[in-house]
């Protein structure tokens, strides 16, 4: 393993917060959080409106992060 995460994370202004009880949204503060041990290398926050396969609008919010394992 060499030490290093990418990933993405829903942010709390997501639609489907409402409606995807199922799922983990997250602020900004909650997603650092996560990487207390680690040096973010790149951390975006998008929020875009698009169309899902399904036909219907989505508001996206993802937190988007690359970090590296502080050894």
């Amino acid at each position: 393993m060499n030490g290093y995460f990418v990933g993405n994370f829903f942010g709390k202004k997501d639609t489907w917060a409402k409606t995807k009880e199922q799922l983990v949204f997250l602020t900004e503060e909650e997603v650092k959080a996560l990487f207390n041990n680690f040096e973010l290398i790149q951390f975006d926050e998008i929020e875009k409106d698009s169309i899902i396969a399904s036909g219907e609008k989505k508001h996206w919010h993802i937190y988007d992060v690359i970090a590296k394992k502080k050894f």
